[in-house]
């Protein structure tokens, strides 16, 4: 199975930039491709508790349900661990506990790893 790798840099203060990554791996998922998404810098925000949901752009279906449906569909969500330990974020603070944190490593592994890279 074709594989993508999706890393995104955007957080709540870009509320549309906040959807591509999400839109873009579920739609792979939809198109039979392995995606997993890793946040860094303000991107992380959006998997603290209560964030997501009050990101909002026309056009686009409720945040907290694409990151759902993502996960729900097997795809895998990193959170960048200098990111998170920067805005105060651990694990406990995440909305979902399949969320992960990892480090610089585990994302050039990944990027390795995959087919493709797409940044956001």
């Amino acid at each position: 199975m074709p594989s993508i790798y999706i890393i995104s840099q955007w957080g709540p203060e870009a509320a549309e930039r906040c959807f591509g990554p999400f839109v873009t791996g579920t739609t792979a998922q939809a198109q039979d491709v392995d995606a997993n998404i890793f946040l860094m810098m303000d991107a992380v925000m959006l998997v603290k508790k209560g964030v997501a949901g009050k990101v909002k752009a026309p056009g686009f279906p409720p945040l907290p349900d694409l990151i759902d449906a993502f996960l729900e569909a097997g795809g895998s969500i990193q959170v960048c661990s200098n990111s998170a330990e920067f805005r105060g974020i651990t694990e406990k603070d995440f909305c979902d506990p399949r969320i992960e944190i990892a480090g610089a490593a585990t994302m050039i592994d990944e990027t390795l790893k995959h087919d493709k890279t797409m940044f956001f």
